[in-house]
C-alpha cells in the first residue's frame, strides 16, 4: 500500500501543503519523519525540529536530525520548482543554535513566490527515490557515474569520497559489520530502534512511519511466514538478542554484495553545516535514482555515542579523514531491484497546532 507517495492529488489548493506532500517523502534516520510545521501569513512556513520525534540513543546530539530537515528543504525545494514557484529559503531566522543542543527556534524559514522558472530536473525522481536495503550485485561505479557523482560537490560546501578497491571494500564490510555489533551492544539503542521497526502491516498502517521487512525487499510468501511465525513486538522489546543478530547479520551480507562505498564530509560541524549536508546528500540519493543506482545509508559507524568513538577514529585514520572533518553520511552504491516505499504520515500531522 502506497502510504503518502501519491502526491497531493487535485484536490489541495495551498501551495504550502502540496510542496509538503513531497517534501515528507525524503530520506530520513529511521524513517522518524522529524517535522513540525508552522505555516505563517502569505505563502511562507517555518520549519522546525518535532522534538518528539527524536533518537537520542542513537542520534545523541540530532547531527541525523538535522541531517533530516536538509533533506527535507531540499525536496520542498525541487517540488516547488515542478509546481511553478521558488522556494527562498532562510535558515535559522530566529538565529542558529549550537550542536549541543535543540532549541525551539526554526532551522528556516521558507517563503514561496510563483515563477515561472526552469523545472529542476531531479523533480520527476521524488516519487521514485528510496534507500535500497537489498543484497547488491557487487557492481562498480564507471568512471562517467563517477565524475558525474565527484560533480555534485563541485559548488558545495561538502566533499564526496568514493572508494571501491578490493582493500577498502573489505575494510567497509568488517568495519560496518563491527558498528552494527557496537550499536546491537546496548539495550537501550536496541529499542529505540525496536520501536521504529514495524512488525506488520497493521502497525505500517496505524503508524504510518518507521520500517518493516518489506522494506528490506522480502516479500509475499517469505513476508507471511517470517512476520507470522517470527516476528512479535513484546517478544522482541523484551529481548532484543534475535532481532540485533538478525541486523548484524543483515549488516555483513548487505555490506560484503557491495563493492562502492561513498561518503560526504564537512569541513566543521554546526547545525547549519549539518542542514546544508542534508541538503547535498539529498540531491546525491535523487541523482542516483536518475542514473538506476540502488543507495542504502550505513551510517552506524559515524554516530557519537562513547561505545562508538573509537571504531570510528579507526575508519577515520584508515582513510587519513582528518580530525575537523565530520564524515556526515556513509552509503554504499550498487545495483538490486526496487523495495517497497516506507510509509509517510498524512501532511496534517506535521503541522503545529
Amino acid at each position: 500500500v502506497d502510504y503518502g507517495w501519491n502526491g497531493p492529488g487535485n484536490i489541495e489548493s495551498d501551495i504550502r501543503l502540496k510542496v509538503l506532500a513531497y517534501a515528507i517523502l525524503c530520506p530520513n534516520s529511521h524513517n522518524i519523519q522529524p517535522w513540525l510545521i508552522k505555516l505563517n501569513k502569505q505563502q511562507s512556513l517555518d520549519l522546525y525540529v518535532d522534538q518528539t520525534r527524536l533518537l537520542p540513543e542513537i542520534d545523541p546530539f540530532a547531527r541525523q536530525t538535522h541531517i533530516g530537515q536538509g533533506c527535507f528543504l531540499e525536496t520542498l525545494s525541487i517540488a516547488a520548482s515542478g509546481l511553478g514557484y521558488q522556494a527562498e529559503i532562510e535558515y535559522f531566522p530566529q538565529g542558529e543554535y549550537s550542536n549541543a543542543v535543540i532549541e525551539n527556534r526554526p532551522v528556516a524559514r521558507v517563503a514561496l513566490t510563483k515563477k515561472a522558472a526552469e523545472v529542476d530536473p531531479l523533480f520527476e525522481y521524488i516519487f521514485k527515490r528510496q534507500s535500497n536495503k537489498r543484497e547488491y550485485d557487487n557492481s562498480r561505479l564507471n568512471s562517467a557515474q563517477k565524475y558525474q557523482l565527484q560533480a555534485l560537490s563541485m559548488n558545495t560546501q561538502s566533499s564526496f569520497t568514493l572508494v571501491d578497491s578490493e582493500a577498502e571494500n573489505t575494510y567497509l564490510q568488517q568495519v560496518l559489520t563491527e558498528a552494527m555489533v557496537i550499536e546491537g551492544g546496548s539495550k537501550a539503542r536496541n529499542l529505540e530502534t525496536v520501536k521504529m521497526f514495524r512488525f506488520n502491516d497493521q502497525e505500517v498502517q496505524q503508524y504510518r512511519d518507521g520500517f518493516g521487512i518489506e522494506h528490506s525487499g522480502v516479500a509475499g510468501i517469505k513476508k507471511f511466514m517470517i512476520e507470522s511465525l517470527f516476528l512479535d513486538r513484546k517478544k522482541t522489546e523484551k529481548d532484543p538478542t534475535d532481532f540485533v543478530e538478525k541486523s548484524v547479520e543483515m549488516t555483513r551480507s548487505t555490506s560484503k554484495s557491495t563493492s562502492s562505498f561513498a561518503w560526504i564530509t564537512t569541513e566543521g560541524n554546526s547545525r547549519l553545516q549539518q542542514i546544508k549536508v542534508g541538503r547535498d546528500y539529498c540531491r546525491f540519493n535523487l541523482t542516483t535514482t536518475a542514473m538506476g543506482l540502488a543507495l542504502h545509508p550505513m551510517s552506524q559507524v559515524l554516530q557519537e555515542y562513547p561505545e562508538m568513538l573509537s571504531l570510528q577514529q579507526e575508519f577515520k585514520d584508515y582513510f587519513d579523514i582528518r580530525a575537523e572533518q565530520t564524515v556526515q553520511m556513509l552509503v554504499r552504491l550498487g545495483r538490486a531491484k526496487k523495495t517497497a516505499h516506507t510509509p509517510r504520515r498524512p501532511v496534517s500531522s506535521l503541522l503545529a497546532g
